[in-house]
């Protein structure tokens, strides 16, 4: 059947879904979608009792699609028809579950009305007809030309409100990367949203308060990112052993955990173990930081590291790149303050005896050593 068929019954000059679909064809399609989608928000089909009717679950999703679409990052875009329209359209088809409008759906379409309106975007991107997916609309309004007027665009006071209250346990902080397990929803949204490459993670997005409590209860979600690629997809990810979920700031192949284990695992070896060994040293501190988020009885830490080690095994089983070591200069970087100094010395051992013999009172876990670079091999006549 086309998509014309299954939506000739809908007028789009009504604000709410409900009123528009008048074909018994499309309500029924909407019912068997709704009955059919693991990532409907617990207990929300449940109140409509044992036997939901065809007409019950299209007032539930008028309901539900309404508050995604009036609560995004770029303001309440309920009120124009052709989104409910069109991401009905999507749903009923297969083509996005209800975590994808709810989570990253509102968002994005709000990021493309906002730069229509205004006149920011290319020609051929103004046409909303020719759309076909959420992604497709992603892909566009994550545009690098598009992202600093975006970010104009979003209300900067939300951003701030959300880094003043967010709550997070710092797991690792090194040179390279920020690891933190979130413990609300201010630390999810901060992630998603602050700095560097914009993600569309849900439990960060505007809607995202009801998906970190859908998620978080059942075990920590952990945030990553890479500061020396922060302007990238790959820069962010998100983890969430308890229902397998590795992805990067794009939520690349989002179902394929074992393609993205194996990705993480290159991109960051020795990584997924130094964020286990870090939950284990702070268990009782996350134990007690999520009693808010578990009804008072915290994480289950060993239980959590060794889903971790369980559901990625490939990331869990890759070992740290080896520094380079032998003789050349080296960098010697005092992690505190960010200073570095270059020292000339015949290895790793050499330089940390130079550094010990000028400062007698050094803590070698204070500074990083790094191999500049080593002297070319002599060419022979």
């Amino acid at each position: 059947m086309r998509l014309t068929q299954i939506f000739e019954g809908i007028v789009v000059a009504e604000a709410n879904v409900a009123n528009k679909i008048k074909d018994p064809k499309t309500v029924k399609q909407i019912y068997i979608a709704m009955t059919h989608d693991g990532t409907l928000p617990k207990h929300a089909l449940a109140k409509l009792g044992p036997k939901p009717t065809p007409e019950q679950t299209l007032g539930l999703w008028s309901e539900l699609l309404d508050k995604s679409l009036s609560n995004t990052s770029y303001g309440n875009i309920s009120t124009d028809g052709k989104f409910d329209e069109w991401l009905t359209r999507l749903y009923i088809n297969g083509q996005a579950d209800f975590e994808d409008i709810n989570g990253e759906g509102g968002d994005a379409l709000g990021a493309w009305k906002a730069l229509s309106v205004r006149g920011k975007l290319a020609p051929k991107f103004q046409d909303f007809n020719k759309f076909k997916s959420i992604k497709q609309i992603q892909s566009i309004v994550q545009m690098r030309e598009y992202r600093d007027e975006l970010r104009k665009i979003a209300d900067a006071e939300v951003i701030e409100k959300h880094k003043r209250e967010r709550k997070e346990i710092v797991l690792v902080d090194d040179q390279r990367f920020l690891v933190v397990m979130p413990m609300n929803y201010g630390a999810c949204y901060t992630f998603n949203n602050s700095a560097g490459y914009q993600a569309n993670f849900c439990t960060g997005s505007s809607s995202g308060l009801r998906w970190f409590q859908n998620y978080a209860p059942d075990g920590p979600v952990i945030s990553v990112t890479d500061k020396t690629n922060i302007e990238q997809a790959e820069g962010k990810w998100q983890l969430h052993a308890q229902t397998r979920q590795i992805v990067d700031a794009d939520q690349t192949r989002r179902h394929d955990t074992n393609w993205n284990d194996e990705r993480f695992s290159k991109l960051f070896p020795g990584l997924m173990k130094a964020i286990g060994d870090s939950m284990t040293a702070k268990a009782e501190e996350i134990k007690e930081a999520s009693k808010e988020i578990t009804n008072g009885r915290g994480y289950d830490v060993a239980k959590d590291v060794a889903d971790l080690q369980k559901t990625y095994p490939l990331s869990w089983a890759s070992e740290p790149e080896k520094e380079a070591d032998g003789p050349g200069t080296w960098v010697v970087t005092h992690k505190a303050s960010g200073k570095s100094a270059r020292i000339e010395a015949d290895d790793l051992a050499d330089v940390k005896h130079k550094l010990l013999t000028r400062h007698p009172n050094t803590n070698f876990d204070d500074f990083t050593f790094k191999l500049e670079k080593a002297p070319e091999p002599e060419q022979g006549n």
